[in-house]
């Protein structure tokens, strides 16, 4: 089939699938809008089993030391406790002596050891611990030991903190606090609904402006809102359906509300768009014009969400639960979008019909009317950037590789949330706890051995006790808690026999050991509580340190002897170190991938590979900005928060395929237009200034829109959320402006008719499935085209 939909041997035009769709949907939009009433009442009711079941960001990491060291505590230890938190006491009024403090924490600490999901507390004044109490004594430390998988902990931590903030309520001047990774997770989800409730408010009314501006009228303005609204139910519900067998971050909350309403209101303005178009072409035969639209604009929305779907999916190839939870999120978010654009779209298309210029603003009625795009500014400015295009790209090109060049000192670290959640009571006893006692202690690290060849004996104690006492020397160690000290207290000496006796008498009187060292006599656990926040560099030094140094220096691999560090500072390095090894598979899985989509659609060479190196200019553009802002601390006082000298660990990757996704929305639309335009009048420069002077300023409008939707995210607290906005906000502008609209046509016209070339053999081989084969036919009592007619001709030289 040619670049014109082909006439049947009886006369009629051959109607493409997508057309037939369409001109159906809009025949019988009540049936499909009734099914779809039908659909949102149950994503509405499945939302909230979504947002119930949303974990803090969990940066766990299939196979690492830190996994292990979770798995062998749970499942080896009579006290299978996985997180040691923290309860912080603190009193304005009194010291950790007054009987009305004491009281409190004797109240708290009955309470919890009845609590579930509470393994191990003990009464701080029995322990004679001098380093639970802060040196005005107004403060006071209770170890923790909760238990279960990070689901479940963050389940039982509001309840943990309900029950004592019943006893605060009933003490004289004593607060009480859980904090800890968990407790943080907890209320940072609870931080982050608030603060996406917020940006939505401020979001939203914005994007209706602009939507405004862009169609003149309140009909056309509020169909691309309303459908995007309803994108993101859906999203939200069919999420919901799937959350009783997969947890999702919180993380991912955030990211398929941004994605949703930016694609969802994207999608359906620019099928509005081309239905007006559409409409004013075939003299109001509503079911036409539909058909047509969704046969153009329909399908470069479908190749551009299954472009996002593929770039995100890279993500599944990453051992870590936060990476693919969220592929499956925004996947799961994307299919539903393009659901709500192929099916409710059309019949709402077809029950308005020329209804959709309805209400125009008053000031604002030109825009309603189609005029001359030809003539319009985009055309006149891309005509320029035609005529010199070495010149505009090469400026274009200049500013932005200064734009990327900071992302070359891009560094990952990880925020526990602390700042963002100073309010909650989980991030107040955080900032007691660093500010009275050290930082580390509220997340300790632990270091698991482990021989399952057999019990530990003497020459493994031995190696033990020297690794203790090597972590007590280093500076940035505050405490260790080792089993080898509660052998020399007991039994005077180390040994195995020591430690067999000590563990008889832990059996009868059912105290003592149970967190220290396993049933089975083989495996042991340290506590380490580091000076340093679990967030810090010196932290994640330290976790480096004995894991390169420390442990192979004392305990190495001896009969099968393992040692394995976890702890939140070792999964900031796991992490770190799986997104590393992780990025060089994403990149060619996702980049392989869309090249191969993109071929398929565009039936071009070099216009897939002219695409992709677009998206990573843009992309790479986007991460040096970033780094600036965020790591630099460039406009940190303007944007309202302390840089940590650090990106979130797992932000860049996931960043990554999401802006590509996102970039390709745009090529998609763009160069469909411009392939469009060339099966016309295979004209590359009048294909390329069509193109643009046609899409331009609903590309404009979009961007305006996802850049509007994106900055809203950045007035949240949690760091990981406004990195995220401020990251997807100024590639969409980057995008939109420098490329699109300059880059791309430049490169277009110092590329000339190369830019639709395809190999013979290629093309034979390939399925037809590009974007402009059956693209909208023309009315029926149009001539047919010779599909044989505009063959390729030669262009003068372009001026640089």
């Amino acid at each position: 089939m040619g670049t014109e939909t082909a006439r049947s041997v009886h006369g009629r035009v051959d109607r493409p699938i997508l057309y037939r769709w369409g001109a159906w949907c809009a025949r019988r939009a009540w049936r499909v809008i009734a099914v779809w009433a039908l659909v949102i009442v149950g994503a509405g009711l499945l939302v909230p089993k979504f947002t119930d079941s949303l974990t803090g960001s969990s940066l766990k990491v299939d196979g690492s030391d830190s996994a292990r060291v979770e798995t062998l505590l749970t499942e080896k230890f009579a006290s299978p406790v996985s997180e040691d938190a923290v309860v912080v006491f603190d009193s304005t009024r009194h010291t950790a002596d007054a009987p009305a403090y004491r009281a409190a924490v004797g109240a708290a600490v009955a309470a919890l050891r009845d609590q579930e999901g509470v393994l191990d507390i003990a009464d701080p004044y029995g322990a004679d611990d001098p380093t639970l109490f802060s040196e005005d004594r107004r403060t006071l430390l209770v170890p923790v030991g909760l238990g279960g998988g990070e689901r479940d902990r963050q389940d039982t931590v509001p309840r943990i903190q309900g029950t004592l903030d019943d006893v605060a309520a009933d003490g004289e001047g004593v607060d009480v606090m859980l904090t800890g990774s968990s407790a943080l997770n907890a209320a940072v989800v609870e931080q982050q609904d608030k603060d996406l409730a917020r940006a939505e408010s401020i979001g939203l009314p914005i994007a209706l402006l602009v939507l405004l501006a862009a169609f003149g009228t309140l009909v056309a303005a509020c169909l691309p809102l309303l459908l995007g609204v309803v994108a993101l139910v859906t999203s939200f519900g069919a999420l919901g359906a799937v959350s009783g067998v997969v947890s999702f971050d919180v993380f991912s909350q955030a990211v398929v509300t941004m994605l949703g309403l930016a694609l969802g209101i994207d999608y359906c303005l620019f099928a509005v768009t081309r239905m007006r178009e559409e409409l004013a072409a075939r003299k109001g035969d509503v079911p036409a014009a539909v058909g047509a639209t969704m046969a153009t604009a329909g399908k470069a929305v479908l190749f551009s969400g299954c472009t996002v779907i593929i770039s995100v999916a890279g993500l599944l190839v990453v051992r870590a639960p936060v990476f693919r939870t969220m592929a499956l999120g925004v996947m799961i978010a994307v299919a539903a979008m393009l659901a709500v654009a192929t099916t409710l779209l059309p019949a709402v298309l077809g029950l308005l019909g020329p209804r959709i210029d309805k209400l125009a603003v008053p000031g604002m009625k030109r825009s309603v009317r189609t005029t001359d795009v030809s003539r319009s500014g985009w055309a006149r400015w891309t005509k320029v950037v035609m005529r010199r295009p070495v010149l505009v790209g090469g400026l274009t090109s200049v500013v932005l590789l200064l734009a990327i060049l900071p992302a070359a000192q891009l560094k990952l670290g990880f925020d526990v949330g602390a700042s963002a959640v100073s309010d909650a009571p989980a991030g107040r006893g955080y900032e007691l706890v660093a500010d009275k006692f050290v930082p580390g202690a509220a997340t300790p690290l632990q270091i698991v051995l482990d021989k399952p060849a057999g019990a530990l004996d003497d020459a493994d104690l031995a190696a033990l006790e020297q690794l203790t006492e090597r972590l007590r020397d280093n500076d940035d160690v505050a405490e260790v808690q080792s089993v080898t000290d509660v052998l020399r207290q007991q039994t005077g000496g180390v040994d195995a026999a020591g430690l067999r006796t000590l563990m008889e008498a832990a059996k009868q009187d059912g105290e003592g050991l149970g967190r220290l060292i396993a049933t089975d006599g083989r495996t042991t656990a340290l506590a380490v509580l580091p000076r340093e926040a679990a967030d810090s560099d010196a932290s994640v030094d330290l976790v480096h340190w004995i894991r390169d140094t420390a442990v192979p220096d004392t305990v190495g691999e001896r009969d099968g002897t393992s040692a394995f560090v976890g702890g939140l500072s070792a999964q900031t390095v796991d992490i770190s170190e799986e997104v590393s090894r992780a990025t060089p598979l994403v990149l060619a899985l996702v980049l392989g991938l869309s090249f191969i989509l993109l071929l398929l659609a565009f039936r071009s060479l070099l216009l897939p590979l002219s695409a992709i190196v677009m998206n990573l200019v843009s992309v790479g553009a986007a991460f040096g900005l970033l780094t600036l802002v965020f790591q630099e601390g460039h406009g940190a006082s303007l944007l309202d928060f302390t840089s940590g000298g650090f990106i979130q660990a797992y932000l860049p990757l996931l960043t990554f395929v999401i802006l590509f996704g996102l970039s390709m929305d745009y090529e998609v639309f763009l160069i469909s237009r411009m392939k469009e335009e060339w099966g016309h009048s295979r004209d590359n420069t009048r294909a390329v200034t069509e193109g643009v002077a046609h899409t331009a300023k609903v590309i404009t409008a979009a961007a305006t829109i996802m850049m509007v939707i994106f900055a809203a995210f950045m007035i949240t607290k949690v760091v990981e959320v406004k990195q995220m906005g401020f990251a997807l906000a100024v590639a969409v502008l980057v995008d939109a402006t420098l490329i699109r609209v300059v880059l791309v046509p430049a490169l277009m016209r110092l590329l000339g008719s190369s830019n639709w070339w395809l190999p013979g053999w290629l093309d034979r081989v390939l399925p037809r499935v590009e974007l402009t084969e059956g693209s909208a036919p023309p009315p029926d009592d149009a001539p047919a085209r010779d599909e044989a007619a505009g063959r390729p001709r030669e262009e003068p030289a372009a001026r640089g």
